[in-house]
């Protein structure tokens, strides 16, 4: 099932892409309405999510929650968690980077089984099924071994805990790209060792369809993502919750910054 679910997300952001091919995607900024996460909702992913969901719906039966529509009902066990922009704000400022994110679990966020999040600009394709290991572009990524000289994604916004300071200094190198899928799959990849987003009050923490499916994706690559105070991250599937990251490669990087 879950190869059938992979072929899925892959059809669906084909789908994605060719809309996306004929859209002067920074002039798409208008606000269309507020969306289900309780944000305001661009025109630019009101196109974009009403072509994802029209495809699944269209080629299955599962519940579909998404970050501008919430919940859809299904009539199949198991639940389709998406969100096709990833990154909007980079996409309408012009910056090639943001990505496609589906993610499908049976029941709950801890059995998710299989994950998706494409790159659009680059095309970079990861996945992985749970129990048979994180891909990328089809290859498998390996386990690494720890890296002496640290680099970290930090968010440091306005809404950035005073914590994050510390945590930026710790590393050789730090960056903030603006699209939490794609900065988690690369920690991965092993270009980021952590991705770190802690906030005040979790004004600005991420929602479930931002990390459901880069979660698996890390987690299959021997990775482990966290909330606060070293929890393995569990979130329900409900777009208006909102949880702190600090995804890892691997162990050593937690007793970096313990």
């Amino acid at each position: 099932m879950e190869k059938e679910i992979l072929g899925l997300f892959k059809a669906c952001t084909l789908e994605v892409e060719d809309v996306m091919d004929g859209l002067e995607t920074t002039s798409l900024r208008k606000t269309t309405k507020m969306g289900a996460d309780g944000t305001p909702t661009s025109e630019l992913d009101s196109i974009v999510e009403k072509v994802a969901i029209d495809h699944l719906k269209e080629n299955c039966e599962y519940n579909i929650l998404s970050e501008e529509y919430g919940l859809l009902k299904g009539r199949d066990k198991g639940s389709i968690i998406m969100d096709p922009i990833d990154g909007t704000s980079n996409a309408l400022s012009g910056i090639p980077f943001y990505s496609i994110s589906l993610a499908f679990t049976p029941d709950k966020f801890s059995d998710t089984s299989v994950g998706y999040v494409k790159n659009l600009p680059l095309g970079r394709e990861y996945h992985a099924i749970k129990g048979k290991g994180s891909y990328l572009d089809g290859e498998r990524l390996p386990r690494l071994p720890p890296n002496k000289e640290l680099n970290f994604s930090v968010y440091m916004g306005k809404k950035a805990h005073p914590d994050s300071v510390r945590i930026a200094d710790l590393a050789r190198r730090t960056r903030s790209l603006g699209s939490a899928s794609l900065e988690m799959c690369m920690v991965a990849e092993g270009i980021f060792d952590m991705y770190y987003i802690v906030t005040v009050n979790k004004e600005r923490s991420l929602r479930i369809t931002d990390i459901i499916a880069s979660t698996l994706i890390l987690r299959e690559a021997g990775g482990e993502v966290y909330q606060s105070r070293w929890i393995p991250i569990d979130m329900p599937l409900d777009v208006s919750a909102r949880s702190d990251v600090m995804a890892i490669r691997d162990g050593s990087v937690r007793k970096v910054i313990e």
